[in-house]
């Protein structure tokens, strides 16, 4: 129950898999404290596969938020998860915020600086709560991580290296073969869109104001100059087709799951992506912490690697493997520390980072 004695009446905007999940954890673990009243979707597949797992009657199914928003005195609601794309994200927050709703935003908050500043400035000046989902902050593995830098075990922290590898089916299917996620224009920048998670653990970890930052990232090896002897589909008689690592596989599932069809065999050199293929990124906090961040497609699953230099000791951990490796830099004395398998998204991050936002509505 929230302050007023009733559940908390939400809605879902944006019927993506991503939503569908976050939503399901709000309003499917605990019931009692958490319902889903409507959902603002204007694709008719995305629509139908929000009616698979929820009940709710077609009427409350709306086309966008405006529509939504206009059914708000029939709908009571209390609060909004927003789960649509990165581009749409300013003008929904704001319009939802003019409605008094609490928001729970997916990340990143938009794909420019102003944007995210005039949400930030305008969320204050309502006094609206507004929670976004840097679900990472949850995980028993990055818990147990910033726990020991916490206390004290390194010594002060002097620099510190982190690695996102991006699996090479996750970077073909969605970063090359999906026009969702495959240019500037949609997500801001790759770097936004895959590794904001990775930027909030840097400055969530490390608690200083970064100073200055430089960037650098190319795309030079996914473009067609690699493969100018392929076609534009790799079903189309591709003399590379048998050996190349990056072709289509019917069968795939996971991210394939995300494509249309006609999306599914697109040539990685010729999907017109302008997104780079490595970044990387250097950084300075205030007391002189440096810090370097490399995102790298390529490896064979998805993993963040990282090592933190302290006076006293290094860490060294894996989140994929679970693993934190803390050795003493005087006596090479070394403690590892596992975490526990978590088989929910994000190494069991989401449903903590969905109970922690009732916890906020509710206390």
């Amino acid at each position: 129950m929230n302050k007023t004695g009733k559940i908390i009446r939400m809605a879902l905007i944006g019927g993506g898999h991503r939503g569908i999940h976050m939503i399901n954890c709000m309003t499917g673990g605990d019931p009692a404290r958490a319902e889903l009243i409507a959902v603002a979707e204007p694709r008719e597949d995305r629509r139908e596969d929000c009616r698979k797992p929820f009940t709710i009657p077609p009427e409350r199914y709306y086309h966008d938020h405006k529509d939504l928003l206009s059914h708000l005195d029939e709908l009571k609601l209390d609060a909004v998860l927003i789960a649509t794309d990165v581009a749409t994200h300013h003008d929904i927050v704001v319009a939802c915020i003019d409605a008094g709703l609490s928001i729970f935003l997916e990340k990143p908050i938009t794909r420019t600086v102003d944007e995210a500043a005039n949400l930030v400035k305008i969320t204050e000046k309502a006094g609206i709560p507004l929670q976004v989902g840097f679900s990472l902050r949850y995980s028993p593995f990055f818990v147990k991580l910033r726990e020991i830098v916490n206390s004290g075990t390194l010594g002060t922290i002097i620099s510190l290296d982190w690695t996102e590898a991006v699996s090479l089916r996750h970077w073909t299917e969605c970063y090359c073969r999906n026009p969702s996620y495959n240019n500037r224009a949609t997500v801001g920048s790759w770097i936004l869109e895959k590794s904001s998670h990775d930027m909030d653990q840097l400055n969530w970890i490390l608690d200083k104001p970064c100073l200055w930052v430089s960037c650098f990232s190319t795309r030079s090896f996914f473009v067609p100059a690699t493969a100018p002897d392929v076609p534009k589909k790799c079903t189309d008689n591709c003399p590379r087709l048998d050996d190349c690592p990056f072709a289509y596989v019917p069968e795939a599932t996971g991210m394939s799951d995300w494509l249309t069809p006609d999306q599914l065999d697109v040539c990685v050199y010729h999907c017109e992506s302008d997104l780079p293929d490595r970044q990387v990124a250097i950084f300075e906090y205030e007391g002189g912490v440096t810090a370097t961040f490399n995102l790298m497609p390529l490896v064979f699953e998805d993993n963040r690697w990282m090592t933190i230099y302290g006076t006293q000791a290094t860490l060294r951990g894996s989140a994929e493997d679970r693993r934190i490796s803390v050795q003493d830099v005087t006596t090479g004395v070394e403690t590892i520390y596992h975490t526990p398998f978590e088989a929910d998204e994000h190494g069991g991050a989401d449903v903590p980072t969905a109970k922690a936002f009732l916890d906020f509505l509710i206390d």
